[in-house]
């Protein structure tokens, strides 16, 4: 009886286990390679670590308007002006910072594991980065950055 207990118990543990949940986690882009804007600040399905694809010499531009510079794009306080769908020429605002082909990013995310993005004006995507400099945006596009897979429980790059 035992011995039942024990193969039944392996089986749930494989069919419930990490494999399935690291799998479904990796957010997958459209077929114009943007990586989708959550509806709402929906909870769960967050991805933390991403890391640039980017061919161009120069860098992918992070930006942000002056204006937000001072606040966390995950605090409480953030205004919600910032999360208004399709108002920002976010392509226009300032360079902060720029990232080199194989530079990894951490994505900001929400306290309630809520991924966070913001669309333009235009409907494209931008994911909110964590610098030295704050917060600033990257085009959440396949072209520009990748997710890299993580554990879920922990958040932790597994490449």
């Amino acid at each position: 009886m035992k011995a039942e207990i024990r193969i039944v118990s392996l089986t749930v543990v494989g069919i419930l286990g990490f494999g399935a949940n690291l799998a479904s986690a990796i957010p997958v882009a459209n077929q114009q390679g943007d990586y989708p804007v959550p509806t709402s600040r929906a909870r769960g399905n967050r991805q933390v670590n991403w890391v640039v694809v980017d061919s161009d010499s120069q860098g992918l531009n992070c930006r942000m308007a002056q204006r937000f510079r001072s606040i966390s794009v995950d605090a409480l306080d953030a205004p919600d002006e910032l999360f208004t769908k399709n108002k920002h020429n976010v392509s226009q605002w300032p360079v902060v910072t720029s990232f080199r082909r194989g530079k990894r990013l951490q994505a900001v995310t929400g306290n309630n594991a809520d991924q966070i993005m913001i669309a333009d004006s235009q409907g494209k995507p931008w994911l909110p980065i964590s610098t030295e400099k704050g917060n600033c945006f990257v085009r959440a596009n396949s072209r520009f950055i990748k997710p890299i897979r993580e554990n879920p429980t922990t958040l932790k790059p597994l490449e």
